[in-house]
């Protein structure tokens, strides 16, 4: 695709409803996010650096947890941006909730705020405050990561989520499937499945033949399951992950059963780096949301090197994050990417306390939820979860299906110790369910052990 194609297919139909909502200022915004990602490098990186130092400005003089802090006392020249940040201090969830009303700006409200709290998948659920300006964004970039994937108005997808229990949402969290004929979407409720609601929803889709489908990787690998145990088949145009990181093995499966490609989206609530991938399989970073840096120890990374992912608001002037390290692992890659899209490219690697484990050799991204598809049959293992506590021991906890026999814990752990090469002491034991997080969330690896980057 290039710009004249992704102009001429914007969705000029939902763009008009929400400029009915929102204002005329969000299709030109929104025109605007699509222009953007195709000007040369030094532009964008231009861009950034004005609005970088407008919120370091506003931070240091409005916003308590900067302005008062010792090592920040430093001024914001034009053209310095970038030379000025790293001496900001890094910070993180932990540091959030331990003084939270430090980081609210002293004029928050003058930016129509908006309260909101993280999903909590590390233990540490965050409330922070967005802008009226940065929700518009982050609605703006849910319409650019559905164009790409080749989504237009009038196509029908699914839903495949769970709505949060204190947060204001399109479906009530006890309503287990609805249809919104005005969006042409299926809704189906991720919370409290089995397997009878599961074979439930796999007829749903089926007859509704959608041509997307959205949802977390994990509830949307029990729905591709469930749709191969029935020898249903349904053909999508592309399947959009977002929520979780999306591990290869997952990406492939779900791709082989739905015969299309997956698109998955890197974000938070936090919203200090959102990447979306784009039909070349590469995380493209937005850059009017937020400034991206890849830190190993503290230094950028270089090109193919592996460190945390830190962001820095750059519009949300309610309760900026100034290099918000979000524990999430990532690489750097300096070559562009072939799409033609000259917004930061990325790797991303995987996350703290969601899918690697420490070992005493370095660290094992754990490809969690399809370990067992190809070694044990079908239903023998509902759930696994990783449960580190030592870098040189790892908890395996197993919820049985129907199919179980005792002889599947031999070859399971069997090839578990394979992926990490003896490197750590493997248990096991038997639970009856392994819990979601308050956001409907899977926790395949729990693991207290730190990375030491």
């Amino acid at each position: 695709m290039n710009p004249i194609e992704e102009l001429a297919n914007a969705p000029w139909p939902e763009l008009i409803r929400r400029a009915r909502e929102s204002g005329p200022q969000f299709v030109l915004r929104y025109l605007k996010m699509l222009r953007r990602q195709w000007l040369p490098q030094e532009q964008i990186r231009r861009y950034q650096e004005r609005r970088l130092e407008r919120i370091l400005r506003h931070a240091l003089e409005r916003v308590p947890a900067y302005r008062e802090a010792s090592g920040t006392k430093v001024s914001v020249m034009r053209g310095e941006g970038f030379r000025v940040l790293d001496q900001f201090p890094l910070i993180d969830r932990w540091t959030l909730v331990d003084q939270w009303e430090r980081f609210v700006a002293r004029n928050a409200r003058r930016f129509s705020p908006k309260l909101v709290q993280t999903g909590g998948t590390t233990g540490k659920p965050v409330s922070l405050y967005l802008d009226g300006r940065t929700r518009a964004l982050w609605n703006m970039m849910s319409l650019l990561r559905r164009q790409w994937a080749g989504w237009r108005p009038g196509d029908r997808s699914v839903l495949f989520w769970q709505p949060y229990g204190d947060r204001p949402a399109t479906y009530d969290v006890n309503t287990p499937h609805a249809l919104d004929r005005s969006e042409r979407e299926l809704f189906l409720n991720a919370a409290r499945l089995d397997d009878r609601r599961l074979r439930e929803y796999v007829h749903l889709v089926v007859s509704f033949r959608p041509q997307f489908l959205r949802g977390f990787p994990s509830v949307l690998i029990l729905l591709a399951r469930a749709l191969n145990s029935l020898r249903a088949r349904l053909r999508l145009r592309a399947v959009l992950t977002g929520g979780e990181l999306l591990g290869d093995e997952q990406r492939h499966y779900l791709e082989e059963t739905f015969v299309c490609k997956v698109y998955d989206w890197y974000n938070m609530w936090e919203n200090v780096a959102t990447a979306l991938q784009c039909e070349r399989g590469t995380y493209h970073v937005v850059p009017e949301l937020s400034h991206v840096e890849i830190l190993r120890n503290g230094r950028p990374c270089k090109s193919g090197e592996v460190g945390e992912i830190v962001g820095t608001h750059l519009g949300n002037y309610s309760m900026p994050l100034i290099r918000y390290n979000m524990n999430d692992l990532a690489s750097p890659i300096e070559s562009a990417c072939l799409c033609g899209r000259n917004t930061q490219p990325i790797t991303l690697i995987g996350g703290r306390g969601r899918d690697i484990i420490v070992t005493p050799r370095g660290y094992v991204v754990v490809p969690t939820i399809l370990l067992w598809t190809s070694i044990l049959p079908p239903h023998s293992v509902e759930k696994l979860q990783f449960y580190q506590e030592r870098k040189d021991e790892v908890l395996v906890r197993i919820v049985r299906g129907n199919g179980y026999a005792e002889d599947d814990t031999r070859r399971l752990i069997a090839e578990i110790d394979q992926i990490f090469d003896g490197a750590v002491t493997l248990r096991w034991e038997y639970v009856e369910e392994i819990p979601r997080t308050p956001s409907g969330k899977y926790p395949y690896v729990v693991s207290h052990v730190p990375l030491e980057l």
